[in-house]
């Protein structure tokens, strides 16, 4: 069988519980996952083999690999249009994904009026990735059912102390993860509150060692907070940059708090048993939450929410919905996690 990984790196923290429930459902089968250079960095347990690629498409080498495998069944977990295209020129008999983006001619199984494969539809997302495996469950079992079963499904950490040695990070059991980036500007809850909610939980415990993730694309989220507490007697880490994505799951897991944006490490968090702080800025919580089973999620479900927009259209009160999210409340959610 072969996978196509969704083509974020939250969408593929999210799809784990379709990785586990495909890997129950079919034990004697050989997985193959694909996708992007992240998703070689996440994989699932009982996986066989993963390809993956810089850019939108693999190589001419891989290709044709791949295609000399024979799989028989193939799975989409990407909306797109590419995706699909790529599963039917492999030559793949049994292709299945979601409908829509003009692609449906190139799956092989037609939507089924009585089961509908959502994505998108006020659900959350990693149940409609395993209403995909609908034609496979016997009768009496629903994707709900999966669902209740896999959605904590989590990923062994890397040895933090290797990784720590490697990025001089030193040991500590108090250790809060801020993850301050974003893809779009209409996630990002102010830095000057990230700040501020560093400040008011040190005041309790001066002594915690705050470290700051990131990809590249966040670093001027993460080198302005570093800045601000530059001389002062915090401890404040600035990795952003530094880490593989499968490190920055080792500190996620290693950390006794992180407060993240809408973010791929906020789901990548969701492979941990750390507790997590999260906001929801443009986007509908219903669909796209984090799966960590101790979070707290601040949404304040305004009248223009969800606008889906990367930023914010409001002129009145801009990115209200974050902005309004005082950091009082957010050091408060800190504690009350930390405290258990």
């Amino acid at each position: 069988m072969l996978i196509h990984a969704p083509n974020w790196v939250g969408d593929h923290a999210l799809a784990f519980p379709f990785y586990a429930a495909l890997r129950a459902l079919f034990p004697k089968a050989e997985l193959t996952l694909i996708g992007r250079n992240w998703v070689a960095d996440l994989v699932p347990e009982g996986y066989h083999q993963v390809v993956s690629w810089h850019g939108k498409n693999p190589a001419r080498e891989q290709y044709q690999d791949l295609r000399a495998q024979k799989f028989s069944v193939a799975f989409t977990l990407s909306p797109s249009f590419r995706s699909a295209w790529l599963l039917w020129r492999l030559g793949i008999p049994e292709r299945h994904g979601f409908l829509g983006d003009g692609r449906s001619f190139l799956l092989s199984k037609p939507k089924n009026r009585q089961r509908w494969q959502i994505y998108n539809r006020h659900e959350h997302r990693s149940l409609a990735y395993l209403r995909l495996l609908v034609p496979f469950l016997p009768a009496a079992l629903l994707p709900e059912e999966l669902w209740q079963k896999y959605c904590h499904t989590q990923l062994e950490p890397l040895s933090i102390k290797q990784i720590g040695q490697k990025l001089n990070l030193p040991h500590s059991t108090q250790r809060v993860v801020l993850c301050p980036g974003s893809t779009a500007s209409s996630k990002k809850y102010p830095v000057a509150h990230f700040i501020r909610v560093v400040e008011l939980v040190s005041q309790k415990l001066p002594k915690l060692q705050w470290v700051l993730l990131g990809a590249a694309i966040d670093s001027a989220e993460c080198s302005a907070i570093a800045n601000y507490f530059a001389g002062t007697k915090l401890t404040v880490l600035n990795l952003c940059g530094k880490t593989t994505l499968r490190e920055a799951h080792a500190i996620l897991a290693s950390a006794r708090v992180v407060v993240a944006n809408d973010s791929g490490l906020a789901h990548v968090t969701s492979l941990t048993k750390t507790p997590l702080v999260t906001f929801n800025g443009m986007g509908r919580r219903e669909e796209t939450a984090p799966l960590a089973r101790k979070k707290i999620l601040f949404d304040l479900r305004l009248d223009c929410s969800p606008c889906f927009a990367r930023q914010c259209p409001r002129r009145d009160y801009p990115l209200e919905c974050l902005v309004a999210i005082s950091p009082e409340k957010v050091a408060d959610a800190v504690w009350q996690l930390m405290r258990g």
